[in-house]
C-alpha cells in the first residue's frame, strides 16, 4: 500500500505534518530563559495586551459624592510592523528523495521517514531565525528584518540612553569597574528598574573576572592579578549591585546555506550574542514574549480543518505544509511562522560595550 497522499510520491499526510513545529523552546538556550514563547491566535490584540512603556501603577483619584468620575486614558500601543513577521522555508522533495534512491534508500517507510525529518529541520530553520530575533533584542534593543526584500527595524521604544552604556577595562578608564557598575546600577535604581540580571558572553564574564578592581573589592588589596571564580563574582554581584541572575549566550548558528563553488552547501558561522556586549536587564522571570501566530499559508487554506483530524487545542509554532507543482513535477515541503518578540517594559533594559581606554 503506498504511504504517500494521494500516490504523489514525496506528499505526506497532512495528520503527519500537524506534529511538527511544537518543540519551540531549546532547554540549552538561554535566551528562552528570558524572552518566552507564547501561541496565539490573535498576535495584534495579544501585542496590544501586554504593551508596558506605560507600566507603571496609574493612580485612581478620590472624588466627593456628587462630583463626575474623573476620565481615564487608554494606553496607546505602537503595533511595530509585527504582521510583517513572517519567517518561512522551503526545500525541494523529489531532488531529495530521488537522491536517496541513488544512494540505495528504497523502502517506502525510509523515504516517508525522511520527508518527515525534511519538515522536522525546515521547523527548527524557522525556530532559529526566532532565536537570532529573541538575541538582537537584547543586544541592541531593536529586531531588524532585512532579507528577501524587507528593511524593517521594530523599535521598542528602548531610551537611546540606555542602548548606548560602555564598561571600559582600559587602564586610562575615568572609573575602575567597580565604579562603573555602580553607576550604571544606581541609574536603573533611581529610575525605578534596579537591575536583576546579566545577559552575556563568557569572553565579556571572564572581562569581569580578570578586572583589577573588582578582585580587590572581593578577595583584598594582595589578590589583584588572580583570577576571580565565577562563585565569588556572582556572590558580589548579589551582594553588591543586586544582580542575581547570570546568563552567558555563547551558541552558534548558521545563516541560510549557499551553494559553494565545489557543489556542496556553504556554512556562515554566527553568534547569537555580540562577544562584546552585556545586557543588564529588570525583572525575575522572563522580560519579554516571543509571539507566534498563524503565517498567511493556514490562514488562507483553513489547514486546521483540511487535515480531517481531532485537532489538538493547541496549535503548533510552525506549520509544515506540502505543495506539488506539475511542469516540473516537484513536491515542496515548507515551514512557516508568523513570530515577533514583544518587550514588556522599555525602560527594564541596558546595553553595554566593553571598551578599553589605554592608560598613559
Amino acid at each position: 500500500m503506498n504511504r504517500f497522499e494521494n500516490n504523489i510520491f514525496g506528499l505526506v499526510r497532512k495528520q503527519d505534518l500537524l506534529q511538527i513545529g511544537y518543540d519551540v523552546t531549546r532547554p540549552n538556550d538561554p535566551v528562552d530563559q528570558l524572552i518566552g514563547d507564547v501561541k496565539t491566535e490573535n498576535i495584534i490584540a495579544y501585542w496590544e495586551s501586554i504593551a508596558s512603556q506605560y507600566n507603571l501603577p496609574v493612580m485612581a483619584m478620590f472624588h466627593s459624592f456628587d462630583v463626575e468620575a474623573q476620565k481615564t486614558l487608554r494606553v496607546p500601543v505602537d503595533l511595530h510592523n509585527i504582521e510583517k513577521g513572517l519567517i518561512k522555508v522551503k526545500i525541494d522533495q523529489s531532488e531529495r528523495l530521488q537522491q536517496l534512491m541513488k544512494r540505495g534508500v528504497v523502502q517506502e517507510g525510509q523515504l516517508y521517514d525522511r520527508v518527515l525529518d525534511d519538515g522536522y529541520n525546515l521547523s527548527e530553520q524557522v525556530f532559529t531565525r526566532s532565536k537570532v530575533a529573541k538575541n538582537e533584542l537584547l543586544a541592541t534593543g531593536k529586531v531588524t528584518i532585512k532579507e528577501n526584500g524587507l528593511d524593517i527595524t521594530v523599535d521598542y521604544g528602548v531610551p537611546s540612553a540606555n542602548l548606548q552604556k560602555t564598561i571600559d577595562f582600559g587602564a586610562g578608564a575615568s572609573k575602575p569597574v567597580d565604579e562603573q557598575l555602580l553607576d550604571l546600577t544606581e541609574a536603573a535604581e533611581a529610575a525605578g528598574k534596579p537591575i536583576t540580571g546579566i545577559y552575556t558572553s563568557k569572553a565579556m564574564l571572564n572581562r569581569l573576572r580578570k578586572d583589577a578592581s573588582l578582585q580587590v573589592d572581593i578577595n583584598g588589596s594582595t589578590m589583584a592579578g588572580k583570577l576571580l571564580s565565577r562563585a565569588a563574582l556572582e556572590a558580589f554581584l548579589s551582594t553588591e549591585y543586586g544582580i542575581t541572575r547570570l546568563l552567558i549566550n555563547d551558541l552558534h548558528y548558521s545563516k541560510p546555506l549557499t551553494m559553494g563553488s565545489d557543489g556542496r552547501p556553504v556554512v556562515t558561522d554566527m553568534r547569537y550574542y555580540p562577544v562584546d556586549k552585556i545586557t543588564f536587564f529588570s525583572g525575575d522571570g522572563t522580560i519579554a514574549d516571543g509571539l507566534w501566530g498563524d503565517p498567511p499559508e493556514v490562514v488562507a487554506a483553513n489547514y486546521m480543518k483540511q487535515a480531517e483530524v481531532d485537532a489538538s487545542e493547541v496549535s503548533p509554532y510552525v506549520y509544515v505544509t506540502q505543495y506539488a507543482e506539475a511542469d516540473p513535477a516537484i513536491v515542496w515541503t515548507k515551514a512557516s511562522g508568523l513570530f515577533m518578540p514583544a518587550l514588556y517594559d522599555p525602560n527594564s533594559l541596558y546595553v553595554a560595550t566593553a571598551t578599553e581606554t589605554p592608560g598613559t
